[in-house]
């Protein structure tokens, strides 16, 4: 019996970037949050559809993916430029914010101002039960804050993270990193929320660009902080650990 257990608690949910999985034991524990940080053009979006994507194709992991800047078309053909076609895939589920705005006045005849923390749990928490779903993106932090009048951030964006965590799902959300303070989002209190964070950096050179990525956090888990070379092929992430 306590070997089931400890079974439970140990579930992890891959990453299917090659190298970083053996280096957090195996992946991300199972329905925590996990912050994807990083600049404009450091390939967030990219490297949270790719774990939601071969998560599908290698377990047919049921997934959604909520994009509140890109459409749905759009997302779908970046991702099938860079290696990973959806088509005849009935899975990861990708909702834009066009269709969370229709979902959200077919429920009220009186349109009013929108609680977009609520509404965005509602929706999830709607797709879940209609369709099943172990992991979601939510692209990104930064759209989702430009749609919200914060009275309170602190206390709001708790409860935000306190209903996202009651879903039971694993969660990705990706956060621009400000450019004039050391903090993982822009209210410098989504890292301490977060079960873990993934951080990706550019770091410019004379011959181009390298990408890299860290492991910044990630509770009950052993792993490295320092910084990885990442590389990007054919769908596939891998670091370079040596």
């Amino acid at each position: 019996m306590e070997e089931n257990q400890n079974a439970v608690k140990d579930e992890r949910i891959k990453t299917y970037v090659y190298g970083l999985d053996d280096l957090m034991e195996g992946g991300v524990p199972k329905d925590y949050i996990v912050l994807v940080c990083g600049h404009a053009g450091t390939m967030k979006s990219s490297l949270t559809y790719s774990i939601i994507y071969n998560a599908y194709k290698e377990k047919r992991t049921k997934s959604i993916y909520l994009t509140l800047e890109q459409s749905k078309e759009s997302i779908r053909e970046h991702m099938e430029k860079l290696g990973m076609p959806s088509r005849g895939m009935d899975n990861p589920v990708v909702i834009d914010l066009a269709r969370v705005r229709k979902e959200i006045a077919s429920k009220d005849d009186k349109p009013k101002k929108v609680d977009w923390l609520n509404s965005i749990i509602g929706v999830l928490k709607n797709y879940k039960e209609r369709f099943g779903c172990e992991v979601i993106v939510l692209d990104s932090l930064a759209a989702l804050y430009a749609l919200t009048s914060f009275k309170n951030p602190r206390a709001e964006l708790f409860e935000f993270f306190e209903r996202l965590r009651d879903l039971g799902v694993t969660s990705f959300l990706i956060s621009e990193v400000p450019t004039d303070r050391n903090v993982y989002g822009l209210y410098g209190i989504e890292d301490f929320l977060s079960d873990g964070i993934l951080e990706l950096k550019v770091q410019q050179t004379d011959r181009g660009s390298n990408l890299y990525l860290g492991v910044v956090k990630m509770r009950k888990t052993h792993h490295s902080r320092k910084l990885m070379p990442l590389i990007f092929e054919s769908g596939r992430f891998e670091v370079i650990t040596e």
